[in-house]
């Protein structure tokens, strides 16, 4: 065989990002949560380690197990405005890797390309969550006149998306 043949045998994709460094995101991540967010030495470990489970065995769920031990770490804390967007942020990408860990092989790559479309989505969500996180805050951190405000704005908002869901449910039986 030639070696004019051998060069055509490779296929040129693009950027990708090796499996292993997708895999390790998820503690790396956890481990930054946990010490910016938890204030308890015992609940920092138990995020990092239920994350490295998560990273070892995805089909664990061990991911979403370290979202639970954030939270539950959070709560022996004082909250502040910078935390909760901070842990708004954080959780959300812990929740993103976590779902990608079960796809992502080992020794795979994932392209860049093919990441596109979820970091778009991290991007909307946070966009979406950093300002009501920011207004949540400060409500309660107001007097208290603000927060009956803040109950019928949040009534009106539930009662539109159920109402939005209900046509939307109503339109797809339709077609069936």
């Amino acid at each position: 065989m030639s070696g004019d043949t051998r060069r055509n045998d490779r296929i040129r994709t693009g950027a990708a990002i090796a499996g292993p460094v997708l895999h390790a995101l998820l503690p790396v991540t956890a481990a930054v949560a946990a010490l910016l967010l938890v204030p308890v030495p015992v609940w920092q470990l138990a995020v990092v380690g239920t994350a490295l489970l998560g990273m070892l065995f995805p089909q664990t769920l061990g991911g979403w197990l370290s979202i639970a031990c954030l939270a539950v770490g959070m709560l022996l804390g004082t909250p502040s405005i910078w935390s909760a967007s901070a842990a708004v942020l954080l959780v959300h990408l812990m929740h993103v890797l976590s779902s990608l860990l079960p796809v992502v092989p080992w020794r795979g790559r994932v392209l860049v390309r093919a990441l596109r479309p979820t970091l778009r989505r991290l991007l909307v969500v946070q966009l979406i969550a950093q300002p009501v996180t920011l207004v949540v805050m400060l409500v309660r951190l107001s007097d208290g006149a603000a927060v009956q405000g803040a109950v019928l704005a949040g009534a009106a908002a539930v009662t539109g998306f159920a109402c939005l869901f209900l046509l939307r449910l109503a339109g797809r039986s339709n077609r069936a």
